[in-house]
């Protein structure tokens, strides 16, 4: 089908499209989020958790479609009662604090009316300042969407599926349909979410990661062969809890279940060199390095273990690698090119 023939559809023929949330006390950002596509979707659903802001308030001034669902720790059962909900022949999934643009939401209805896949990943631009983050990015120039933050980690979700019975969400935290998708057609759409979790003041990063990890382990008394789980709940133990040897745990229990072994040998070396235990980092970061695995911080921690141990050329020289990345704000580029300085000065004496 031609794009002028989807546009064209009639009323009977095109493809209608369901938007379905979930939100609880959103009242910083409900009404931006739903701006953004309410003229570009046929219903609106809303399922309300257990709001005690304005949140159902703004809600009513865009749907009647507002629900009510008993939280039970368990983001997936409210997730599928809101899918339920739903009479489009496709189905949209954001959370408030997405931010779409006007122009991709308007590209949905004709994309669903030209496709044979069942479901498409989108990708989610996680917008944080912390340039040690892996997968940082910076914002090269600031639209309304980065929102003033220096720069963003990419994550593939899938949010836009047929509406199907057979795809639900599973998992009691960072719930995903992935699991569901095996026997559909799915693909990789090169549209941006917005996602500013941490820009709500209302709610603080460090409780709201606390309240997931304590939903994290519920859920792996029942799942403990999950690998993402168990990675998710290794950063949380060890950024927000300090809890470096539980991080450890974990993170080796993901690498036992072969889930992302990279990353989680990065995440075990780096708990070692939180808890100074430099000759455990050093052993992990090195074979990760010899083996071609490259992110800033490791490149950063492995420079400072290097330094640490006299090795000032070879610090120099992996510095030098983490800033020809790119992936680094002005600051820490400028800060890197100092202790570069310093570190051959080092060498040379």
């Amino acid at each position: 089908m031609t794009r002028d023939k989807a546009e064209n559809l009639s009323a009977e023929e095109a493809p209608t499209l369901s938007l379905c949330m979930i939100v609880k006390n959103e009242a910083h950002f409900l009404a931006r989020c739903l701006g953004a596509v309410k003229d570009h979707v046929d219903e609106i659903i809303i399922v309300d958790t257990g709001s005690t802001d304005e949140t159902r308030a703004i809600a009513a001034q865009f749907t009647d479609r507002i629900y009510d669902f008993e939280w039970r720790d368990d983001f997936a059962a409210a997730r599928n009662y809101a899918l339920e909900q739903a009479s489009g022949d496709w189905i949209l999934v954001l959370d408030a604090d997405e931010w779409m643009e006007e122009a991709d939401a308007r590209s949905l209805r004709r994309i669903i009316a030209n496709t044979s896949y069942d479901a498409f990943f989108l990708t989610q631009y996680n917008y944080s300042n912390n340039p040690l983050e892996n997968g940082w990015i910076p914002v090269e120039e600031q639209t309304p969407y980065s929102m003033g933050h220096a720069g963003y980690r990419k994550n593939l979700i899938a949010r836009l599926f047929r509406n199907r019975e057979k795809i639900r969400y599973s998992g009691r935290i960072h719930e995903v349909i992935d699991r569901s998708l095996e026997d559909f057609r799915h693909t990789v759409l090169e549209i941006p979410l917005h996602h500013h979790c941490d820009a709500d003041p209302s709610k603080p990063q460090d409780a709201r990661q606390l309240n997931y990890l304590r939903m994290m382990e519920k859920e792996l008394e029942t799942e403990p062969d999950d690998g993402r789980l168990h990675k998710a709940a290794a950063s949380v133990c060890m950024y927000q809890k300090q809890d470096y040897r539980k991080a450890i745990e974990h993170f080796n229990r993901a690498v036992a279940l072969d889930y992302r072994q990279n990353e989680c040998l990065e995440g075990i070396a780096e708990a070692h060199y939180r808890l100074a235990e430099y000759a455990q980092a050093y052993r992990i970061y090195q074979q990760l390095f010899q083996s071609g695995h490259r992110t800033f911080t490791l490149c950063n921690n492995l420079a400072n273990l290097l330094a640490k141990m006299g090795e000032f050329g070879s610090a120099a020289q992996v510095l030098r690698l983490a800033l020809s990345m790119g992936k680094v704000g002005e600051d820490v580029a400028a800060r890197l090119k100092h202790n570069i300085q310093y570190l051959e000065d080092k060498a040379r004496q």
